[in-house]
């Protein structure tokens, strides 16, 4: 019981907190999401150490690197100056340099090339995808052509909140068919068409909810998209866990475990529906 309260507290603290860190505009979005994506890179980093040694150097250099892929990546929305969008730009590029460089000066072990394979792919795995929410969220154009693209955002994290609540209600009161029972024993079939279910609902709803924005098939398509590409990412994040031999990516957020347990439906989903917003708007 204790841990259900825990769990429920936690839950809609990050509900407030992430609406609050959208529709208050793109500084603070930047703010909030440029901390979740630093803090989530670091249990990836940790989670991914395999038994190497443990490097102070790299570890400030490869934050110093996310830093500058997230800023570099928000600033195509056009909320910040040319001069910010191309000093940002640079120094990712330097730090693409400077990174394989530096490994081979760090001291000898089993598999030098895992800790600059791994520092690379948890910027592209976790950084990339959540500074891209804030670049369609808040994308300058958008604003000029719909006044409130944050509202679609919003929709993003409404659409994963949903889908998950209908996987959970639905899974655990009709799930009897394994999803994918070598990384995920709980996740059923039934489950997941839950939630496509209600993310489905969902988006016959927004048309009315936020009107002018996108048709009501435009928003059931997003809802589709959504649920399929969070599973997957739930998934991903599973796989992750599980050849750590983790049962959490952190210890964070009380009941629910890490960063990335909380945010691994969004690193799918964010680079897809930026796909199909850039198809569509």
């Amino acid at each position: 019981m204790k841990n259900l309260l825990t769990r429920t507290f936690t839950g809609i603290l990050f509900i407030a907190i992430i609406t609050a860190a959208v529709l208050s505009g793109a500084y603070t979005f930047l703010g909030v999401f440029g901390i979740v994506a630093l803090l989530g890179y670091v249990e990836f980093l940790l989670l991914t150490r395999f038994g190497r040694p443990f490097d102070q150097l790299t570890f400030v250099i490869d934050l110093a690197g996310a830093c500058a892929l997230f800023l570099s990546t928000f600033t195509f929305s056009g909320q910040f100056s040319d001069s910010l969008h191309q000093a940002s730009i640079l120094t990712y590029l330097i730090y693409l340099i400077a990174r394989p460089i530096i490994q081979l000066y760090m001291l000898p072990d089993k598999s030098p090339i895992a800790g600059w394979a791994y520092s690379i792919l948890g910027q592209v795995y976790i950084v990339l995808p959540l500074a891209l929410l804030g670049v369609w969220g808040y994308k300058t154009e958008y604003q000029l052509l719909y006044g409130h693209p944050e509202y679609i955002l919003m929709a993003l994290f409404a659409f994963i909140w949903i889908n998950d609540t209908g996987a959970y209600v639905v899974g655990s009161t009709l799930g009897r068919h394994r999803l994918f029972e070598r990384i995920s024993p709980k996740k059923s079939w039934e489950g997941f068409f839950g939630g496509l279910l209600f993310c489905i609902i969902l988006g016959f709803c927004l048309n009315y909810i936020i009107p002018g924005m996108l048709t009501t098939a435009q928003w059931v398509v997003m809802g589709i998209l959504t649920s399929v590409f969070s599973t997957w990412g739930d998934l991903c994040e599973s796989l992750l866990k599980r050849t750590a031999g983790a049962k959490d990516s952190g210890k964070l957020l009380p009941g629910h475990g890490g960063i990335l347990d909380r945010f691994d439906s969004e690193l799918l989903a964010s680079p897809v529906i930026f796909i199909y917003l850039t198809l569509v708007l």
